[in-house]
């Protein structure tokens, strides 16, 4: 467990983003992708962090989620997930942890939601430059995120 997926972790978002690309560097940024990619992944990596979540095939699920119920873009999110770079990766994805999250999914979503119907106010999914520098636990405090562990 990487330091940023504790509730009450003191690193800012801009420390915890690092961590989070340093611990996984086989992601794709920058020239690698599109336009619409990148601003898509930068917002979506940004979620990885503040909801505590790895890149395991459960906690990309709790990532969409929170992404939908628990972000000011809501089902926009959507566009996003239609781009080539997200079906490439899709298609890079294991039957074994396909059926492992599915396996998963009736403690996994009803529990995603519930702390999403729980914030006391939704992530700012693009415009959220203004938290880069505040701690993340209390970005949790301020908007009533559980983490996913």
């Amino acid at each position: 467990m990487l330091a940023y997926q504790a509730q009450d972790c003191a690193a800012t978002l801009a420390e915890g983003i690092g961590a989070y690309y340093g611990a996984h560097p086989f992601l794709k940024r920058g020239a690698a992708l599109s336009a619409e990619a990148q601003e898509f992944f930068r917002c979506h990596d940004a979620v990885h962090v503040v909801y505590g979540c790895d890149t395991s095939l459960p906690h990309e699920a709790i990532v969409k989620l929170s992404s939908f119920f628990g972000t000011t873009e809501g089902f926009g999110v959507m566009r996003g997930y239609r781009l080539y770079e997200s079906l490439d990766i899709y298609r890079e994805l294991r039957a074994a942890d396909i059926l492992h999250t599915i396996a998963l999914a009736p403690v996994l979503v009803p529990r995603t939601l519930w702390r999403c119907a729980r914030q006391t106010r939704r992530w700012p999914w693009a415009a959220f430059d203004a938290f880069m520098d505040v701690p993340l636990r209390d970005i949790r405090a301020d908007f009533g995120i559980r983490v996913a562990a």
